[in-house]
């Protein structure tokens, strides 16, 4: 017995000086490879002791799109983390007898509503014009549907779910802050410096940041017996709300201000007061910036809404599709590839190199869903959403009536948080991003907190 204990143990001395020894070569190839293999052992061990843990530390590093990617855009960072996380979530799953991580079980309707949805996008297949380039799309829908069951196992309690947001919070202070600290040099696209932080596009950063703006002032205001933490955290919401005017997207901005109107109307009697005070801050702080301190041109590309974008015209060929294949669309991930054969048509296109020379996406997250998947898509799609919102809500009714107010304000929150996020995603197409699933994924997750905490 004593040889056997002895063999395990210089087993993993050698495996730990395998992976020393791999790690420096690593490093002496290029010192990013060695950082990143070492983050990823880390995350590892981490995830593989505890799911909560690892879904955080994965809505870190979601922000952080510029971590070196490993073979090119194929395997990033991000999805190595997404990859070890399902792996821990199958894992703790097939191993647990506790019924409250089982959606199924929970949700029975609904998961029937997300299995109709990937399969109607994987039938897309047989009707898209290329079959190819349709196939990572898939695989990212998949992916997403993963993760918002993942969240759904990992958080089940308040502390779970303060850990999840506050690390959205970290992600999206990260994300602005090296934006305010590193603007970006080269101009000439944009004929003006916009912030895109770790995002590497200001418009999808100042999506994700509406989010961060409000969650993290409602985390400052639960956090009374920790005022250094608290202070720090609504230092992150003035960061994100920062972010968002540097990055002068005009979509972004109508977000923020939508979920600022949404902030006083669904945060009830004992938290409007509160609500009507940050908008109020919020809209003082883009009236001082954009009045006394952005350049002439930063505040004329905010205040003009002409059509030199190309937007409203790729929305026009993006409507064309819609008509021309209302039920079933062109097939996932086809947008870009069958927009060209909807350009010479009645009306009138004022940049048609983004549909001919570099074919853009719809930049309207419902409308590129809604061209690609049809009617019945779009409907599965807005399901899902409108599912998650309810969730939300009815978990907010029932701490309201439980007398827990930290909760119901983190409830509140994380509505309004989920419907800027929304209304950003008018203005670009983010059906991707992981901030959105991982943020729908907490509607259910919350509800299951709310009916264990009333029970």
């Amino acid at each position: 017995m004593a040889a056997r204990l002895d063999l395990r143990e210089r087993a993993g001395q050698l495996a730990l000086v395998a992976i020393a020894v791999l790690l420096g070569i690593g490093a002496g190839v290029d010192p990013r490879i060695g950082l990143a293999a070492a983050i990823g052992l880390a995350f590892v061990v981490l995830v593989m002791a505890d799911l909560t843990i690892g879904l955080c530390l994965f809505a870190v590093v979601a922000f952080l799109d510029v971590l070196p990617h490993l073979g090119g855009s194929v395997l990033s960072f991000t999805k190595v983390v997404g990859f070890l996380l399902a792996i821990s979530w199958i894992a703790k799953v097939s191993s647990s007898a506790d019924s409250r991580n089982d959606f199924l079980a929970a949700h029975p309707v609904f998961t029937y509503v997300l299995a109709l949805f990937i399969g109607w996008a994987a039938l897309s297949l047989t009707w898209a014009e290329d079959s190819g380039a349709a196939s990572t799309p898939l695989l990212r829908y998949a992916l997403n549907l993963i993760l918002f069951l993942i969240v759904y196992t990992a958080v089940r309690t308040p502390r779970h779910l303060a850990w999840t947001l506050g690390a959205y919070v970290l992600g999206s202070a990260v994300a602005a802050g090296y934006g305010v600290l590193n603007p970006p040099q080269d101009v000439a696209y944009y004929d003006v410096t916009r912030v895109s932080g770790t995002i590497g596009d200001p418009n999808e950063l100042a999506g994700v940041l509406v989010g961060g703006t409000i969650l993290a002032a409602a985390l400052s205001a639960t956090l009374k017996r920790a005022p250094l933490l608290r202070l720090a955290v609504a230092g992150a919401s003035v960061l994100c709300a920062a972010g968002i005017f540097l990055s002068l997207s005009r979509g972004g901005l109508v977000a923020l201000g939508f979920s600022m109107v949404a902030a006083i109307l669904v945060a009830g009697r004992r938290w409007r007061l509160q609500a009507l005070a940050l908008a109020v801050a919020t809209a003082a702080g883009a009236f001082v910036y954009f009045g006394f301190y952005a350049t002439h041109d930063a505040s004329s590309r905010v205040t003009s809404f002409g059509r030199g974008t190309g937007r409203a015209d790729i929305w026009t060929v993006g409507w064309r599709m819609v008509q021309a294949h209302p039920v079933n669309g062109v097939g996932v991930g086809n947008y870009q590839t069958a927009s060209i054969h909807y350009l010479l048509e009645p009306g009138s296109i004022l940049r048609d190199e983004f549909i001919v020379d570099t074919p853009k996406v719809a930049h309207n997250t419902y409308l590129q869903v809604l061209a690609e998947l049809g009617i019945v898509g779009a409907a599965l799609f807005v399901a899902i959403i409108g599912f998650s919102l309810l969730c939300i809500l009815r978990a907010a009714r029932i701490f309201e009536r439980l007398g827990d107010s930290d909760m119901e304000l983190m409830s509140r929150a994380l509505l309004v948080a989920l419907c800027g996020v929304l209304a950003a995603d008018f203005f670009i197409s983010e059906e991707f991003s992981k901030q959105l699933w991982l943020l729908l994924g907490l509607g259910p997750a919350l509800l299951g907190i709310a009916r264990t905490t009333e029970s």
